[in-house]
């Protein structure tokens, strides 16, 4: 009989899932502090279902969560921690093998995950799974550019730039960018247009800003817009940090070198199971 068993996330409070996440993140290549109002985000805007969601238990010890996020057939394995005195005795192979299994098991048709590139046992684990490699993911930095723009920008409203990119984006968009979770973004963050090019950005007042979405309409692209665009913002709100998180598609990373940000050294693996 197995060490290992499942109860649902649903079954907990998000403090305490909130709580042992952040334990299985410990030592991991970013650490990564999870409160309860950074999860009650992810959950929105990620569309996670803590029924389908999952905390794992070895001995009756909680020793990792794995965070389940569906859209329609598809499923996304959001987060998974795990404690790190239990990463080396089978638990994320069994943990995954038994994810994929309930996912055919609800009908999905297709799982969806993003691993740290430089975490080579993670990538080993999805691909003795059945993931396959999509796609790298990159991210980006600079500290306080130094731009003069007399581009005006106009402020539109988030859910005019979900519904763009969901009709003008790549259709097979990382979840984080796609216009299903362009939409769950609120104020204080912030959308804004240049002729035919659009950027999300989190809130500008803060010293770290996030670039959220890039986006040129379909019949403007290759006309140069999106550095325009990422310069008068830049002219806009001076004196910032930018960062452009690393789930942006390598194919479409040129604007970011085009106005001068820094590649991280951090990059990600977009994978992919068919079920």
């Amino acid at each position: 009989m197995s060490l290992f068993f499942f109860r649902s996330a649903s079954e907990f409070s998000i403090s305490e899932i909130a709580d042992l996440l952040t334990r299985g993140f410990e030592g991991y290549f970013i650490p990564i502090f999870v409160d309860d109002t950074t999860l009650l985000t992810m959950m929105r805007r990620d569309g996670i279902d803590l029924t389908e969601s999952r905390l794992l238990f070895k001995d009756g010890e909680p020793i990792g969560v794995a965070l389940i996020a569906r859209r329609g057939w598809t499923s996304r394995l959001a987060a998974m921690g795990i404690v790190s005195h239990s990463r080396s005795n089978g638990a994320g192979t069994w943990a995954m093998q038994h994810l994929v299994e309930e996912a055919r098991m609800r009908g999905d048709r297709e799982m969806l995950l993003e691993v740290i590139e430089q975490n080579t046992a993670g990538v080993k684990l999805y691909q003795k799974v059945g993931f396959k490699i999509v796609r790298r993911l990159l991210g980006y930095k600079i500290e306080n550019p130094s731009a003069d723009s007399k581009d005006e920008l106009q402020e539109v409203d988030i859910r005019e730039l979900a519904r763009l990119v969901t009709y003008h984006g790549l259709k097979d968009l990382p979840w984080q960018l796609s216009g299903a979770s362009i939409v769950q973004h609120t104020p204080p963050a912030r959308a804004f247009r240049l002729h035919d090019a659009y950027c999300l950005i989190s809130n500008p007042e803060a010293e770290h800003v996030s670039i959220a979405s890039v986006l040129v309409k379909t019949s403007s692209r290759g006309a140069g817009l999106s550095p325009v665009l990422m310069r008068a913002l830049f002219a806009r709100f001076p004196n910032k940090t930018w960062h452009v998180p690393a789930i942006y598609p390598e194919e479409i990373c040129a604007v970011f070198d085009e106005v001068g940000m820094r590649r991280e050294d951090i990059s990600q693996w977009q994978m992919a199971l068919t079920l």
